[in-house]
């Protein structure tokens, strides 16, 4: 079999004969191997060698809070269902996840949101075994770091070097694993979890093997969860058993005819913050101060104390 061919069975992904054929040239250098015919009869034999290929062209970029609108979203309907019935954890999936982003982006907001780790579990999932050491150690560059509001940053990362360590709270709340979303024992588990992000995936695939990825997802997603696309991968659910909900900016749907607990209005765009700073103690009242004297023979008037000052509220 073709390494294209190959790839596509393995991983959904429609890849073109260029980008193949970099990764397989980049492959037979590593290994020392001139004979193309050779390789793709070790490519079809060796698990590690058509893992190793694999990476070559997975495309696991990713960044905190990428499209923000969609953790609001996500953290609106989580503490609204929370707050109707807390009878388990609420469970959430993040497939791909590349490094990680995507997932702690999650907990940092259901955290700042004030939801107990307790309340919630978060599995997060990727084809790729070089991502998914990044994710679990948890260390990022300024790359995973983008737009003007970065005060998360302060709270649950530390500089180390030139990079940031996540804070072990966070670290701790996500499950990483390997896994495959096309392999039939990857959605055993009818309607697990209540909340799906799979973003920016879809559009990888042909068509088959988009359906065929929904569908997966379909099972996976509790009748009354929702999930969270792409943009541009809103028609192809639609088309495929779902229907996008009111949510401006996060490309949320649910099962059609699904009856999710969606907040009637969703917060506006907000961004993780700082915890509160400690109120200072109110500042002591001034010191009265005397009026100007009284017209010439005018009886004397009264003391009058100068406002106290407004203790301004520390910003969050």
């Amino acid at each position: 079999m073709k390494a294209r061919d190959l790839l596509q069975q393995v991983t959904g992904l429609n890849l073109t004969e260029t980008v193949v054929g970099r990764a397989v040239e980049r492959r037979m250098q590593a290994i020392a191997l001139a004979d193309a015919l050779a390789y793709e009869r070790l490519l079809a034999t060796s698990a590690q060698e058509l893992s190793a290929l694999t990476e070559l062209v997975v495309v696991p970029e990713s960044w905190m809070f990428r499209d923000a609108e969609a953790f609001v979203a996500a953290t609106a309907f989580i503490v609204r269902r929370l707050d109707a019935s807390a009878a388990r954890p609420l469970r959430i999936l993040s497939v791909p996840c590349a490094g990680g982003e995507e997932p702690y982006s999650m907990a940092m907001s259901l955290q700042s949101a004030g939801v107990a780790s307790a309340d919630i579990a978060i599995d997060a999932v990727d084809l790729s075994q070089v991502a998914l050491a990044r994710a679990r150690a948890g260390r990022y560059t300024r790359n995973a770091f983008r737009g003007r509001h970065l005060d998360f940053r302060d709270r649950f990362f530390t500089a180390v070097d030139a990079e940031y360590q996540i804070c072990e709270a966070i670290r701790g709340q996500v499950t990483f694993s390997h896994a495959n979303l096309l392999d039939p024992a990857f959605s055993s588990r009818p309607g697990y979890y209540d909340v799906i992000f799979c973003r920016n995936l879809l559009i990888y695939f042909d068509d088959p093997t988009v359906a065929a990825a929904i569908a997966s997802l379909s099972r996976l997603l509790a009748g009354d969860g929702i999930l969270f696309a792409g943009y541009a991968e809103v028609p192809a659910f639609c088309r495929n058993g779902f229907a996008a909900l009111r949510a401006p900016g996060a490309f949320a749907l649910e099962k059609t005819g699904a009856r999710a607990s969606w907040p009637a209005r969703l917060p506006a765009r907000q961004h993780v913050r700082p915890a509160r700073p400690l109120a200072a103690p109110p500042a002591p009242p001034a010191a009265p101060r005397p009026s100007r004297g009284p017209a010439p023979g005018a009886p004397p008037r009264g003391l009058r104390p100068a406002p106290a000052a407004l203790l301004a509220r520390a910003r969050p």
